[in-house]
């Protein structure tokens, strides 16, 4: 296994989680108590060589579950998603189908996506100067638990209270768009419609923003379940709209769903009760699949070739996760993009001290540049050091069993049709050791400096901890003592949101998902357009301006060709080099699920309503 130093997966099948698996209780209470932050996040443990794979691995049995009961498996669970303001289980909620949004993606029966398939929405109106937007909603649409008939004055609320700039203490996933998008407009209710005014208009609003498929707009909550109760309540009990309703939702262990048989697209689906379960050890899921414990899971990718091996069936809703660097802390915006406010980045936390992988562009010549070299050159060939350092070709065969893609730059897969070859990034360590000495580095003993990494704790099932920590191995063969901090994606968004961070994060971001057209405006995380929410954490003013101009290019053409700059100029930059990009897969029991046709979403496992059972 060759230079993946740090890479331990854990071959542990514990006969206690397992039992708590199979006896864990459905009559669960609600109440949730978020996890505390870590007093200091751990660096990666040293590796221990990796135990040897099972000669075989048992096939499909029958399920454990009572006819028409599936059990579904995922490394975490987020909190119940209650209420707008909250991030929580946006995403989860969305795709299994307990919430819904104006607009959605569907399969096209010819192949192919239709990216503004009308979900709550009926019809819409905008206007010629693409300054407002009149939304007709959907009628006959019952809310959950007893709650009535859905109107405009749900939707008014549920988007109002996503957006921070008129409720503030939102931290909603698509809270910065909508600060972009609307600013400190209201929703405002008229009759059947919902009208909305532009504050900086997007191409993508219909297929990205306002959609469950393309991003999680929102979430559309009954007013009156939040105006008879209060936002405590709100943020514990889910009142939505979906074809399943929420039983019970307890973070980090059990959501029991029943199917809503009032629903307006998906009248009786055949799965009745999903219950899904946190089980963070992707040896204690397959095992839970093979005594019929779980009917459904996602595992690690390197886990599913013997499973399909064995007999298992596999699903995907069609995207594939680009496993990415983003260098935060390159805050290279002097004023705000949008409103033109000065932004005192030069004052900031972010350039209080020099930090290698941060090139400074309103101090660029300080004490250790090497001479004709600026702050920000010298930064890049770091960044560009780190860029080169992957085997990604490895890291995809040994840890995603040759099932993934290697990835170089975010937002644009290999694959892709517009793809570059001058984008791809070739695996040279001498080039890495080549680029820190032209920066002026020199290493004291075996490194030339720490460079820690972030990743989201569980990410992509948990094996982005596993890449996390193959990528810090490359990283120290050339050079860098590099920490892997893990610990919940949640800790680490204040510093995103505050633009405070400083610490590379290894993810997928909003939009590196292989799902998404080329074409899509790209960078708005990427930019101060969504300063009072969340961005990456860096902002450059090309990117800015790159996305403005998408954002309002009507022409597919134009659109195209200012993906292609950015690209260009996040590659020149090595601003988000990419690692892998990961096939989003569901292993299900072909005994108990003769048939599941996921919709299209880059959020993994979608559409409990179109299993069909045995």
């Amino acid at each position: 296994m060759k230079n993946l130093r740090r890479f331990a997966p854990i071959f542990l099948v514990s006969a206690v989680l397992l039992f708590a698996l199979a006896c864990s209780s459905e009559e669960e209470t609600t109440t949730t108590t978020p996890a505390a932050a870590p007093a200091a996040a751990p660096a990666a443990a040293p590796a221990a060589a990796p135990a040897a794979a099972p000669e075989t691995t048992k096939g499909p049995g029958a399920s454990k579950q009572e006819k028409g009961t599936i059990v579904f498996a995922q490394s975490t669970l987020q909190c119940p998603h209650g209420i707008n303001t909250v991030y929580c289980g946006a995403y989860d909620s969305v795709a299994w189908g307990i919430g819904e949004d104006l607009f959605t993606w569907r399969w096209k029966d010819g192949g192919g996506i239709n990216y503004e398939a009308p979900q709550i929405a009926e019809s819409y109106t905008l206007s010629d100067d693409l300054s407002t937007l009149s939304v007709k909603i959907r009628s006959g649409v019952t809310f959950h638990k007893g709650y009535g008939t859905m109107t405009a004055d749900d939707v008014v609320h549920s988007y109002n209270k996503t957006n921070p700039m008129i409720t503030p203490h939102s931290i909603a996933p698509s809270a910065a768009n909508f600060a972009s998008l609307f600013g400190k407009n209201p929703a405002v209710a008229d009759g059947s419609n919902v009208n909305f005014v532009f504050e900086n208009f997007d191409v993508a609003w219909v297929n990205n923003l306002m959609n469950t498929g393309g991003f999680v707009g929102v979430v559309i909550h009954s007013k009156k379940a939040f105006d008879e109760n209060d936002e405590t309540w709100a943020k514990e009990n889910v009142v939505a709209t979906g074809p399943y309703e929420v039983e019970s939702w307890v973070r980090d262990d059990t959501a029991v769903f029943t199917a809503w048989d009032g629903h307006w697209e998906f009248p009786a689906p055949q799965a009745r009760k999903v219950i899904v379960k946190a089980v963070p050890q992707n040896e204690v899921r397959i095992a839970g699949m093979q005594t019929g414990e779980i009917d459904a899971t996602e595992l690690a990718l390197k886990s599913v070739p013997e499973m399909k091996a064995a007999g298992f069936a596999t699903t995907t809703a069609g995207n594939a996760n680009q496993f990415s660097f983003y260098f935060s802390g390159n805050m290279w915006e002097s004023v705000h993009a949008g409103t033109g406010a000065k932004l005192d980045i030069a004052g900031s936390g972010v350039y209080a001290r020099e930090i290698p992988w941060i090139g400074n562009p309103f101090s660029p010549d300080d004490s250790n540049n090497p001479e004709g070299m600026d702050d920000m050159e010298q930064a890049r060939l770091v960044r560009w050091a780190v860029a080169t350092s992957l085997d990604r070709d490895t890291i995809n065969s040994e840890l995603l069993g040759g099932l993934g893609t290697p990835n170089y730059v975010a937002f644009i897969s290999p694959k892709n049709e517009y793809n570059k070859p001058e984008w791809n990034i070739a695996y040279d360590p001498g080039g890495s050791v080549a680029s820190m000495e032209k920066a002026g580095y020199k290493k004291k003993g075996n490194y030339f400096f720490e460079l820690p990494i972030f990743v989201p704790s569980g990410s992509n099932g948990g094996l982005g901890e596993e890449i996390a920590d193959a990528v810090g191995g490359y990283m120290e063969a050339v050079g860098f003592k590099t920490p892997v901090l893990k610990y919940p994606y949640a800790v680490h968004r204040p510093g995103l949101v505050g633009r405070t961070s400083t610490v590379p994060i290894l993810y997928s971001d909003d939009d590196g998902q292989s799902v998404y057209p080329h074409d899509k405006p790209k960078g708005l995380v990427n930019s101060s357009l969504t300063r009072g929410g969340y961005c990456v954490c860096f902002e450059t003013p090309t990117i800015a301006d790159l996305y403005k101009r998408a954002a309002k290019e009507p022409d597919l053409a134009k659109r195209l060709d200012l993906a292609d700059q950015f690209i260009e100029h996040v590659h020149y930059w090595a601003l988000q080099p990419g690692v892998v990009a990961l096939p989003q897969l569901t292993t299900y029991n072909p005994n108990v699920i003769s048939e599941w046709t996921m919709e299209p979403t880059p959020f993994g496992t979608a559409t409990f309503a179109n299993m069909k059972l045995k």
